[in-house]
């Protein structure tokens, strides 16, 4: 008595689906790794927070940025129109955390709090402004309106 083909079929299934069974479990292994490294408990109660100023300026003007804190001064940045400026931090709990920059263009000149403790209606997690040719746009496009002077 022979084996049938049926049962060659699925025995030799039975040892493709036994041979992936190690990438499978790397494959999983590394999804779970890459989970942990996104999560941190320190975004519950201390989120990280994202700045970020982009040069919407017309006609290939550039602009110079320079932001600091009391404790970090970021240094000046020049940034051509479509280029980005873009920091991350978390807030002092106990002191509180203040960025504020200040923007030239040509001879015209801006300053601004990007973030500053307390003041949550400018931005929760993400402070994105637009440097345009006409003033400084700051989150969601109404909250903040600083002209160029």
């Amino acid at each position: 008595m022979g084996i049938s083909n049926t049962n060659m079929i699925l025995i030799l299934s039975f040892f493709v689906i036994l041979s992936h069974i190690p990438t499978l479990l790397a494959a999983s292994n590394q999804q779970e790794e890459s989970y942990k490294e996104q999560f941190n408990w320190r975004d519950i109660f201390n989120p990280e927070i994202t700045v970020k100023i982009t040069n919407k300026m017309s006609r290939g003007e550039k602009i110079a940025v320079h932001c600091q804190s009391k404790d970090d001064d970021l240094g000046t940045r020049r940034l051509y129109p479509g280029q980005i400026y873009q920091w991350k931090f978390r807030e002092h709990v106990l002191d509180g955390t203040r960025f504020w920059c200040h923007i030239t263009w040509r001879e015209k000149s801006a300053q601004f709090d990007a973030w500053k403790s307390g003041e949550r209606n400018n931005c929760i997690k993400k402070c994105f402004y637009q440097a345009t040719n006409s003033r400084i746009i700051g989150p969601y496009n109404y909250f903040f309106d600083i002209f160029w002077s």
